[in-house]
C-alpha cells in the first residue's frame, strides 16, 4: 500500500514533536491512500505556510 503526505517542506523522517496537537484526530502524522488529496494538501499548507507543494 503507497501512503501519502501533503505538505510545504521535504520529509526526510517523521518528529511527532513538530505535528500541531489540536488537529481533527489529535496530534499525529497525517498520511492518506488517495494521491489527489496529498496533492491538494500540499498546495493548501503551502498558501497558508510558504513554500513549495510537496
Amino acid at each position: 500500500m503507497k501512503l501519502y503526505h501533503g505538505s510545504n517542506v521535504e520529509i526526510d523522517s517523521i518528529n511527532l514533536a513538530m505535528c500541531r496537537p489540536y488537529k481533527d484526530f489529535g496530534k499525529g502524522f497525517y498520511l492518506t491512500d488517495l494521491k489527489e488529496q496529498a496533492e491538494k494538501m500540499a498546495i493548501r499548507v503551502s498558501r497558508i505556510y510558504g513554500g513549495t507543494p510537496v
